[in-house]
């Protein structure tokens, strides 16, 4: 009743104080229930400015692929973009967007803030900005690709969602990493309109790509919620593509202008057929970008070969040459994130084993699935453990494992492939000692490179800080190799090697070495052959359940 009373308050020289300005979903849901008897319409400039007037057509459900540069973004991150009418002029990119995230009140370091996120030590809240903002900062800088779900409702339930969007706008929240997060509030949001419901509540966090899956197998009215899905690719991926549209020649064209043997004023560029000189030109261009600083870009510094191509390419005729895209499979198709692993475990110097793995979220380098960083990994609270006579016993258990990886396509300056890795928690000091386990943190940086379709091979530098147990001693440094190998979508294959050289014990250093496949059978389970070799070879055969 405060509310219906407060909603009829007559207009005041402050119009968008106004109940029905300051909550314009609660005075759309009355109105449509008390129809005639319902209270006269206020007018409210600062909503309808912002809903250009309740042009708003569609609403969009972005997806930002996985950035492993930062622990906020490892799952991706999720957001709202409304579509607005386009008689206006205006493109997609000046579409409005709703996002949400932790607010951050001071420079706390990387596990303070990865503690906070996790332990609720954040509030969030909700911010609306143009998307062509969002779009820069991760298609650009980030070099993350967006994917777009529009979603299929009627202009009343979009005009509710609008709504209620802009009730949100400056209210706090506790901020939870794994649950309460970005894809969590996105959905509670577009869930407003009745009879919506795809957050994942049988699961105890929510994943973006979970709650993809939901979304894309929900069904409103009848009808499929998603109307459409659209891939808006990075400056990277839009690079790679150019780059492997082009022939031999233009290839090795653009590697001698940017390594300055040769000039787009030279005979050779002129001499080619006008397509040929777009194609080089545009790769050139997305090159630049991509290899940009951002910093110096939002300063407006430019590269001179960017500032050359892109000079060059005024003055030939308009036109372009169709590229190349990379087929990709939107991430909503891809298999659920968490796995279930039962296999039975063999050594020479071990009693045959069941093993038992469970590891809630997310993929390793042989994982396949769209919205993945391909031969990266990521994956948190990863626990195995064996069952033999009786007894069970912790095999290992990875709190963060993180393997990021650049593919290094082209082989150009900044495009070498970067790569490092990063793993906390506890396994045995070594292989073949099956009951000493330690505490371990360890980190590599290395360089990685794809050598062909679906060859990747990637060197590292690194150690590690760990107990004290078995006379292994408290640290080690070491070199290691890696070798993916995934000849098809379905079949992948990894071969590891690394010499450790143990720092404060009197050891001789050692090697160790690594070979898995595995086998996808469709897009819930796998089956996977691991043998490890250390003093003593160790073999896994495993089948496993995505869930």
């Amino acid at each position: 009743m405060a509310t219906l009373d407060a909603m009829g308050q007559p207009a005041s020289d402050a119009p968008d104080d106004h109940p029905q300005c300051r909550f314009p979903a609660r005075r759309r849901w009355l109105a449509e229930r008390l129809g005639a008897h319902s209270f006269p319409a206020r007018p409210c400039p600062k909503y309808e400015s912002w809903t250009r007037a309740g042009s708003v057509e569609s609403v969009s459900i972005v997806f930002a692929t996985g950035y492993l540069g930062n622990p906020a973004s490892y799952y991706g991150h999720t957001l709202l973009k409304y579509n607005f009418a386009r008689d206006d002029g205006r493109t997609r990119l000046q579409d409005s967007s709703l996002n949400y995230g932790a607010i951050l009140t001071g420079d706390d370091d990387p596990a303070t803030y990865i503690l906070k996120g996790v332990f609720g030590g954040y509030e969030g809240g909700f911010s609306d900005i143009q998307y062509y903002f969002h779009n820069h900062n991760y298609g650009e800088n980030e070099l993350r690709d967006l994917w777009e779900y529009r979603l299929d409702l009627p202009p009343e339930a979009v005009a509710l969602i609008v709504a209620h969007a802009w009730e949100v706008l400056g209210q706090r929240y506790d901020y939870y990493f794994f649950r309460r997060n970005c894809a969590f509030r996105m959905a509670e949001v577009v869930q407003v309109v009745a009879g919506l419901g795809f957050i994942p509540e049988d699961l105890p966090w929510t994943v973006p790509q979970a709650l993809l899956q939901r979304l894309a197998a929900s069904r409103f009215e009848g009808r499929p919620l998603v109307a459409e899905v659209t891939r808006h690719p990075s400056r990277q991926t839009r690079f790679y593509e150019a780059y492997r549209s082009l022939s031999e020649d233009e290839a090795s064209l653009l590697k001698r202008v940017v390594s300055g043997n040769e000039d787009l004023d030279g005979q050779r560029f002129a001499d080619r057929p006008l397509d040929s000189k777009h194609a080089v030109l545009d790769a050139l261009i997305d090159y630049y970008q991509f290899v940009a600083d951002p910093t110096e870009r939002a300063t407006g510094k430019v590269h001179p070969g960017y500032a050359k191509a892109l000079t060059t390419r005024y003055r030939l005729a308009p036109g372009s040459r169709p590229v190349a895209q990379q087929v990709q499979e939107p991430p909503h198709t891809g298999r659920p994130p968490s796995w279930f692993q039962i296999g039975w475990l063999h050594g020479s110097d071990v009693e045959p084993s069941m093993s038992i793995r469970i590891r809630p979220a997310y993929y390793d380098p042989l994982d396949t699935g769209s919205g993945h960083v391909p031969n990266a990994a990521l994956s948190m609270g990863d626990l195995q453990f064996r069952i033999r006579a009786g007894s069970v016993r912790v095999q290992r258990f990875d709190l963060v494992a993180i393997e990021s990886v650049n593919p290094g396509v082209t082989g150009l300056p900044g495009d070498r492939g970067d790569a490092w890795k990063l793993r906390f928690g506890v396994e045995p000091a070594r292989p073949s000692c099956t009951d000493c386990l330690v505490a371990r943190l360890q980190g590599d940086v290395g360089i990685g490179r794809r050598l062909g379709a679906g060859l990747f091979a990637a060197v590292y530098a690194g150690g590690a800080l760990q107990e004290n147990r078995a006379d292994e001693g408290s640290s080690f440094v070491r070199a290691s190799a890696d070798i993916i190998l995934k000849p098809s979508s379905a079949l992948g294959i990894r071969l590891a090697y690394e010499h450790r050289f143990p720092v404060d014990v009197p050891r001789p250093s050692y090697g160790l070495g690594h070979a898995e496949i595995r086998l996808a059978l469709g897009s819930r389970s796998d089956f996977r052959i691991r043998r490890d070799w250390d003093e003593a070879a160790l073999t896994t055969v495993a089948m496993g359940v995505y869930w």
